[in-house]
């Protein structure tokens, strides 16, 4: 009797030395498209248009869609990551900008900065709520359990928490140092909330919150204008991009001390990171590039032409069968 042989989801047993193959999506705001980069090659391999002015991107869980906020457009591009073709465009609130999806992948929060709300897309129900949050919110994190949603609402000046069950504000974390804050990034225990304060020039900030207190206990010094903010996957570093001076804050994550500063491209807006934990990858909106940087070494190791103000990204393992 023949026994059935286990499935492999991505790679053989016997490929386990093969390098891991991602795939990077960044938002193209000036020429609404989004550029598909291989991280094997560091190369485009293909565009796929979505809507008018595409900002934020996050994926689902297991990487089955892509979910796009079109700012000029109040819509949200809903992208098939198998057929690289969108599927569905959801009417959401003004000028939405950062999207995040919830982990178990139901609902998808959308920050409307042209407003004062949060647009939740039920995915399976495919309904749209909205929950006020305050002045132009600009970004969204969720916490690892997905229990609580955290929005950036740069005008008011604060971190608004929701309760993802009750979809409701249930606290309001004011930034003590630092002026309109911009994206966020969570650690992977959950213990620790990042806020890069763009401000108005120098000195601009990154807000440490402790998710136990809900309070800021740290506030950093960093480069001019930061926006994008990342956290490596184990924990230990924090990358910060500063628009304005063209370079990367390195943060050691234990402490919130700075290990280095490193120069990219023109208008650094985005980081992310490759769930390796081997790559970032910087978006570069005033040149249209991606600068991709190597976590051990903190180097430049390439840098990629992409399209018109790439301004956001997210990254999917790569296990389909045409990409192999």
């Amino acid at each position: 009797m023949k026994r059935k042989r286990k499935k492999q989801f991505c790679h053989k047993k016997h490929e386990t030395k093969r390098e891991n193959k991602f795939l990077v999506y960044a938002t193209n705001f000036g020429d609404n498209t989004i550029s598909m980069i291989d991280s094997n090659l560091d190369k485009v391999t293909g565009t796929i248009p979505v809507g008018d002015q595409p900002d934020g991107i996050t994926l689902s869980p297991f990487d089955r869609y892509a979910y796009v906020s079109n700012t000029n457009h109040n819509t949200v591009s809903v992208i098939n990551l198998y057929k690289h073709e969108v599927v569905n465009e959801i009417p959401v609130g003004g000028g939405p900008v950062g999207i995040a999806a919830s982990p178990d992948g139901k609902k998808v929060y959308v920050a409307n900065f042209g407003g004062t709300t949060v647009s939740v897309i039920d995915v399976c129900r495919q309904t749209v709520k909205s929950i006020e949050v305050g002045n132009n919110p600009f970004d969204i994190t969720f916490s690892p359990n997905g229990e609580r949603a955290y929005v950036a609402v740069s005008i008011s000046n604060i971190v608004s928490v929701i309760d993802t069950r009750k979809e409701s504000v249930v606290d309001q974390i004011p930034i003590t140092e630092g002026e309109f804050p911009r994206d966020l990034a969570i650690t992977p225990n959950g213990k620790k909330l990042y806020v890069a304060n763009r401000g108005l020039g120098e000195p601009s900030t990154v807000s440490v919150i402790d998710l136990m207190k809900n309070e800021v206990t740290k506030t950093i010094s960093v480069g001019i204008r930061p926006n994008g903010v990342a956290v490596t996957p184990d924990g230990k570093k924090v990358y910060i991009t500063n628009i304005s001076s063209d370079n990367v804050t390195v943060v050691h994550a234990y402490d919130d001390t700075i290990l280095t500063t490193i120069d990219v491209g023109d208008g650094p807006t985005d980081v992310c990171i490759t769930p390796d934990g081997k790559k970032a990858y910087i978006t570069n909106f005033n040149e249209g590039t991606i600068s991709v940087l190597c976590i051990k070494t903190n180097k430049v190791l390439t840098t990629i032409p992409t399209g018109k103000q790439t301004s956001d990204c997210a990254i999917a393992q790569s296990c389909f069968p045409f990409f192999r």
